[in-house]
């Protein structure tokens, strides 16, 4: 199953260390698929993705917003009841064979990370805001934030 994983950067050295367990993270569950307004999964993934991203930086504190996409087995992922549609508990480590690709804001992007915590209007301008694709293989040559 894919899940997409709120991160940080320090998560990052975790993973390529082989000692990454993070507990929570987002899918594209029954319950999202049943709620959402649009019909294509990729859009609905997409939606996922950013949900991660913005927990990244307003629940895990990031400096980036750090989203890891790692497919888990099914048996290990499962749906948190009363949360977010969206939201899964994740029961395993994950390591790097794991990992379909990260997704990173721009370094440039770190001031309205940090407004994002009380900020409404920092949260719409990073949602506005694209984030960069990197493989498994490209994670320490990630740039930090300014």
């Amino acid at each position: 199953m894919r899940v997409y994983l709120p991160a940080t950067f320090a998560d990052l050295e975790r993973i390529g260390a082989g000692l990454w367990e993070p507990e929570r993270g987002y899918a594209v569950t029954h319950r999202m698929l049943d709620i959402s307004s649009l019909d294509d999964e990729e859009e609905i993934a997409e939606q996922v993705r950013d949900t991660a991203a913005m927990a990244s930086a307003i629940d895990l504190g990031s400096q980036l917003r750090v989203v890891v996409v790692a497919d888990c087995s099914r048996a290990d992922v499962t749906e948190i009841a009363g949360d977010h549609p969206a939201a899964v508990a994740v029961a395993e480590r994950i390591d790097t064979a794991q990992i379909a690709c990260v997704f990173i804001d721009e370094p440039d992007a770190a001031a309205d990370v940090a407004a994002a915590r009380d900020d409404e209007d920092a949260r719409d301008r990073l949602e506005a805001r694209d984030l960069l694709w990197w493989g498994p293989g490209e994670l320490a040559d990630v740039p930090g934030p300014a």
